[in-house]
């Protein structure tokens, strides 16, 4: 009986004690986004064609303010030197083709961050009711807290925090993911961007 009771402590103590394992987040993807920046004061639900290999985001974007609603289809061009981000208002039919002043957002695990935890999103006691997920966070090279959520399997990313201050910060929430590029046209400029 002895015997019984230290193994099941030891197997609970195993459970309870697992850390959460570092991993690989895929490097290109498809997915809706839903996005709140208190810096720049807006709201945008979008479509995001991601590729981390090459360094480039399409961005198809909805984007409301207090004041209006536009619509954007946005590429950035982190792959070439120097990086490119071409601007197209679909309302206006205007192109504006800007450098890039920032590096790569990559959505994925940093070095910095560490394990705080899995847990289930939605229903917990049903079959395929629910996702489990597993909570990473830290604080990044320029003082801001970092912190994102993936999926246990496939490491996909539920959610990423970028935290300036108490009152300033960024979050990215995921939605319809679907893994791959469908189109690689998607990374080529618009027309009307084009000299």
């Amino acid at each position: 009986m002895k015997t019984l009771l230290l193994f099941l402590f030891v197997a609970v103590a195993a459970v309870y004690s697992q850390v959460p394992e570092r991993c690989e987040a895929p490097q290109a993807f498809e997915s809706k986004i839903g996005r709140l920046d208190t810096i720049r004061g807006f709201f945008l639900r979008a479509k995001v064609s991601y590729d981390a290999r090459n360094m480039r985001t399409r961005v198809i974007e909805e984007v409301e303010t207090r004041e209006e609603r536009d619509y954007y289809d946005v590429l950035y061009l982190h792959n070439t030197q120097p990086g490119k981000e071409y601007r197209f208002n679909l309302k206006t039919k205007q192109c504006e083709t800007t450098m890039l002043n920032t590096t790569f957002r990559r959505f994925e695990i940093p070095d910095f961050a560490r394990p705080l935890g899995e847990f289930t999103v939605g229903t917990k006691g049903e079959p395929g009711e629910g996702v489990d997920v597993t909570l990473w966070g830290g604080r990044t090279e320029d003082g801001a807290d970092w912190a994102g959520v993936f999926t246990l399997a496939g490491c996909v990313p539920v959610n990423d925090r970028y935290i300036r201050n108490a009152t300033s910060f960024d979050n990215i929430d995921f939605y319809d993911v679907t893994l791959g590029i469908a189109n690689a046209s998607v990374f080529i400029p618009p027309h009307e961007c084009m000299p």
